[in-house]
């Protein structure tokens, strides 16, 4: 299979619509509650793409870069030791832990 180009993936995304995509991210999100460490990193891919599909939608941009910001938050709080290993690996907001 060949790498899908941006215009590509844009064209999907229009065709799911906000709620297609919503959808397939929360049935990959329960899939992988249920799955394997391997899985859970396979799983997060498929989001990754589908992410990528919403860059023609300004305000699903805008919220997937907000996640994405956070997490960045969180990964330099681990690097500089300012939250704890379990925090972070166990909590999707390690802050609230």
């Amino acid at each position: 299979m060949r790498i899908m180009i941006a215009s590509e993936k844009k064209e999907a995304g229009e065709i799911l619509e906000r709620a297609g995509i919503a959808s397939r991210i929360i049935a990959i999100a329960q899939d992988i509650s249920q799955g394997t460490y391997k899985n859970a990193i396979e799983k997060a891919g498929q989001i990754s793409e589908l992410v990528e599909c919403v860059r023609f939608d300004e305000y699903w941009s805008e919220k997937a870069l907000k996640g994405r910001l956070t997490e960045r938050c969180v990964l330099t709080d681990l690097r500089d030791k300012h939250i704890s290993r379990d925090k972070v690996a166990h909590n999707v907001n390690p802050y609230d832990a």
